[in-house]
């Protein structure tokens, strides 16, 4: 699957098309990284996960050290980076809650990592950012590239994921809430409120698609980003979530 969202990104010629090209002259921004993980069992799974970030986490030595082996001009092979981060066997990669925490999720969820790691995808909403690690981008370029371009949706709608997991808080909900997948009859917000994990609150959004059998087409969880909050519930959460929707 990792090869036809690779061939939709050159479709659109990511980075360099009149989307891509007005977001440069808004923003500082670096090369486009591409998905970071899809499982081996993704396609043929039938409880799969996509989780979602907010804006690429990059920069100038990511390439240079973890570009995978898609070699082009338009964009970065992050998969390799992001297999070692999900792995937990890049150096950095136990200090950032997006992976670590990830790690965990899957391990507890599917039982054991390794048979996790095959039915789960991750990705983010935005695909550049002007700096490493921080969700800096302007409001301008999130318009550009989830709305305009709408690369996230064109990859959830190759991978079509059972279940999604949103690591963005309320910030990009107005995205979320004017989604509607392929197929879909009717939508269903089964629970949307303020939830404690731990010592913080979180949003908690559940909403689920429909088709025209009133059958679950799938479901989507928009939460806080994890870092900074209770490991242990955390997870423990979000693996009660996925056990449910199951």
């Amino acid at each position: 699957m990792k090869k036809q969202v690779f061939k939709m990104y050159e479709d659109i010629s990511i980075g360099i098309n009149e989307v891509c090209t007005k977001c440069k002259e808004l923003d500082q921004l670096e090369k486009p990284l591409s998905l970071y993980h899809v499982g081996d069992n993704f396609k043929e799974g039938a409880d799969t996960v996509l989780f979602v970030g907010k804006t690429a986490v990059g920069g100038e030595d990511f390439e240079v050290a973890y570009q995978g082996d898609y070699k082009n001009d338009l964009f970065t092979d992050a998969t390799k980076f992001g297999e070692k981060s999900l792995d937990l066997t890049e150096p950095n990669a136990t200090g950032r809650a997006f992976y670590n925490y990830t790690h965990s999720i899957i391990a507890e969820y599917y039982g054991s990592y390794e048979k996790g790691k095959s039915n789960v995808a991750l990705t983010n909403l935005v695909k550049c950012n002007n700096t490493s690690t921080e969700d800096t981008v302007k409001y301008e370029v999130k318009e550009c590239c989830i709305e305009e371009l709408r690369v996230f949706w064109k990859e959830f709608e190759i991978l079509s994921p059972k279940r999604v997991v949103f690591y963005t808080h309320d910030k990009y909900n107005k995205y979320i809430e004017a989604f509607m997948p392929k197929g879909c009859a009717r939508i269903e917000d089964v629970k949307k409120e303020r939830v404690q994990i731990g010592k913080k609150e979180t949003p908690w959004w559940h909403r689920r698609y429909l088709d025209n059998q009133n059958k679950a087409m799938c479901d989507f969880l928009i939460l806080g980003h994890p870092q900074m909050m209770d490991k242990e519930e955390y997870v423990g959460e979000v693996v009660k979530w996925l056990n449910e929707t199951k």
